[in-house]
């Protein structure tokens, strides 16, 4: 299924996105497992998700711990990518985020980050179509905690729910937008057919217009052009934009 959306910006350099969504038709399901109680939002599908630990983008808990078990198709791998990871660095030893190869007592570290910026940019690919995220935090004073998306291997363009507009400089670009992006913490700022503010997360406008699904995510091709003084608010899709101003960028 096609479908498209016009999302806006500003004018000076700023743009107005035209995303164009292929939709996969495929009956999304949930992944293996998530257990602890530090669990927070969390869509596992069987092609892409997103999760993050409880009260982001607030603060986590303390003495807390979730973990995930992400499963694709077989004969597939699987590409990790981090949206935020912000937690107390005083000690690795019980405050980390650890990805593992597999699930149950087989699986085998991929990678363990505490915190810092090594997790910047990276893209996280797997030996096999099972992933194991595990969130460990200790005694803290602060932090938002963590938030990543996934999907099958085949979509390396993969962007998480957290990349807005404003994040890409150039005029046309094609991401793939992972299931999960409808959380209460985005903002999105426009409507169609006017279209979206820069300030707008991709894949939320997305879902605000109908052409990416929560359960199943969706291709997107975004266009940046001149954009419009104001932005109206409606409601459409669980998604309520709120009315935005011309864009500064």
């Amino acid at each position: 299924m096609d479908a498209s959306l016009m999302v806006g910006r500003g004018t000076g350099g700023a743009a107005v996105f035209i995303l164009i969504v292929f939709i996969l038709l495929l009956g999304a399901r949930s992944s293996r497992a998530q257990k602890g109680d530090g669990c927070g939002h969390t869509v596992l599908g069987v092609g892409s998700g997103s999760l993050a630990s409880l009260g982001y983008p607030l603060s986590y808990p303390s003495n807390s711990v979730c973990e995930w078990e992400i499963s694709v198709n077989t004969g597939h791998t699987i590409l990790v990518r981090i949206a935020d990871l912000d937690i107390d660095t005083n000690n690795c030893q019980v405050s980390y985020l650890r990805l593992y190869n597999g699930h149950g007592p087989g699986r085998t570290e991929i990678v363990k980050f505490c915190g810092g910026k090594e997790w910047r940019d990276a893209v996280i690919q797997s030996e096999g179509h099972q992933v194991t995220v595990q969130f460990m935090s200790g005694p803290h004073n602060n932090g938002r905690g963590l938030f990543l998306s996934y999907t099958k291997s085949q979509h390396t363009d993969l962007i998480t729910c957290l990349e807005k507009g404003e994040h890409f400089s150039e005029a046309e670009f094609s991401k793939f937008c992972p299931a999960g992006c409808l959380t209460d913490f985005g903002e999105v700022s426009g409507t169609i057919p006017h279209g979206y503010r820069d300030s707008s997360p991709l894949c939320l406008a997305g879902v605000h217009a109908g052409v990416v699904s929560n359960t199943l995510g969706g291709q997107i091709s975004v266009v940046s052009s001149k954009g419009i003084p104001h932005y109206e608010s409606s409601l459409a899709n669980n998604v309520t934009s709120v009315p935005g101003n011309l864009s500064p960028s």
